[in-house]
C-alpha cells in the first residue's frame, strides 16, 4: 500500500511549487495510515496459509523467482483450501484499509485498486480451480502488480495536471 501513496505522492511533489497543499495531504494520510496497513501486510506474510505457501509463491508479488515462475504443477486441495483463507482472512481485511486509505487521496486511486484486486482474485480463483499452475499464477500476479503501479503513477501525474497552481 506503501507504492500507492509513494507513486501518488511523488507525482504530486515532482512539482511541489505548484501542489505544496496536495501534496502535503496526501503524505499525511501516508504518515497516518501507512503503519496500520504495514502491520497489516506483516501479518499477512506471517499468517498460516502464507507460510505454508510461501515456497510456490514467495513473499512478494513483485519478485517470483525463476523457478516459481516456471512451476508446473497445479494447487492441491489442501492448497486450494489455504489460498481461500489466506484471501479471504488476511489479504480482503489488508485491502479493506488500503481502500479506505486510498480514498481519502482520489477516487481515481480506488478505482485502480479495485481493478487490481479483482483481477487478482480472478487469478487465484484460477489457480484454485486447478485452470493454470503455479508459475502462471504468479507470472500473471507479478503483470498485475506492475501494472497496477504504473497505473497508479499515471494517476498520481493526472492529479498533479488537474490540480491548479498556488498562487
Amino acid at each position: 500500500m506503501r507504492a500507492v501513496f509513494l507513486a501518488i505522492g511523488f507525482a504530486l511533489s515532482a512539482c511541489a511549487t505548484q501542489t505544496p497543499p496536495e501534496a502535503a495531504r496526501i503524505h499525511a494520510v501516508a504518515a497516518t495510515d501507512a503503519p496500520a496497513l504495514d502491520a497489516c501486510w506483516r501479518r499477512v506474510l506471517a499468517s498460516p496459509p502464507h507460510q505454508a505457501l510461501r515456497a510456490k509463491m514467495g513473499d512478494y508479488a513483485d519478485s517470483p523467482t525463476p523457478a516459481m515462475k516456471t512451476n508446473p504443477e497445479r494447487a492441491t486441495a489442501e492448497e486450494a483450501t489455504q489460498l481461500v483463507s489466506l484471501q479471504q482472512d488476511y489479504l480482503a481485511p489488508c485491502r479493506k484499509m488500503a481502500l479506505e486509505s486510498a480514498a481519502k487521496v482520489h477516487p481515481a486511486i480506488v478505482a485502480i485498486l479495485t481493478a487490481s484486486y479483482a483481477k487478482a482474485d480472478a487469478n487465484t480463483a484460477l489457480l484454485v480451480a486447478q485452470k493454470i499452475t503455479w508459475g502462471e499464477f504468479v507470472s500473471e500476479n507479478q503483470a498485475l502488480v506492475t501494472q497496477r503501479r504504473a497505473e497508479l503513477l499515471a494517476a498520481g501525474e493526472r492529479l498533479q495536471r488537474d490540480i491548479p497552481a498556488s498562487r
